[in-house]
């Protein structure tokens, strides 16, 4: 399945600089790994650790956020996810 990804501009160094890549999967979580096959480095700086997302970061598919940290959303072929550093504050 062909799925886009939207790249943070913080994770780009990992992309060689593309704000928009395409890898493959039935779940978040397995675009992940193939991100990460693609780009060595990616999942790390994600902190993904035993299926769930810990760090800074939000996905979305199709502009809306999963609202879980878990990984098992399923996505299907054509959809994009997107990535993005969130900033909180108080």
């Amino acid at each position: 399945m062909g799925i886009k990804v939207n790249i943070s501009r913080q994770l780009q160094q990992f992309t060689n600089g593309q704000m928009l890549v395409e890898t493959v999967g039935r779940s978040v979580g397995e675009c992940l790994e193939n991100l990460e096959a693609q780009f060595p480095g990616i999942k790390k700086r994600l902190h993904v650790e035993r299926g769930e997302l810990n760090g800074p970061y939000q996905i979305y598919i199709k502009s809306t956020n999963s609202y879980t940290a878990k990984l098992d959303k399923p996505v299907k072929e054509n959809d994009e996810l997107a990535i993005r550093f969130t900033v909180a504050g108080g």
